[in-house]
């Protein structure tokens, strides 16, 4: 049984090719989760806003050269498609699962840290 929790996140079909976007959501025991949300080749991707190097908060707005996230703090880029690094040495950026249609994202969570599942 999947313990994974789908959120509806409506107005995407505002996010322009090459732009990126904060959204907090809200999980099931009340921890709010902040996503980053990025089109890039005309699709939708969903990351976790905290970057894996040292905690800083990837960055919302242009992607750096039309490609990546980056992350203010030392100007780490991720690819929003896989959540790789590039060129740098570092755990990947948090993805998740997303679907869109009509203007609206479906992303999927995981479980709550410390649910059952």
């Amino acid at each position: 049984m999947s313990s994974a929790k789908r959120v509806r996140i409506p107005g995407t079909k505002k996010l322009r090719e090459g732009e990126a976007r904060k959204v907090l959501v809200q999980r099931a025991q009340g921890a709010a989760l902040e996503l980053l949300l990025v089109r890039k080749g005309g699709r939708l991707y969903a990351l976790d806003s905290l970057c894996p190097h040292e905690g800083g908060r990837l960055a919302e707005g242009p992607l750096m050269d039309g490609e990546n996230v980056t992350c203010p703090l030392h100007l780490y880029r991720f690819d929003p498609r896989t959540g790789q690094p590039v060129e740098v040495e570092c755990a990947p950026a948090r993805t998740f699962a997303v679907r869109e249609q009509d203007g609206v994202a479906e992303v999927e969570l995981d479980a709550d840290p410390g649910e059952a599942g």
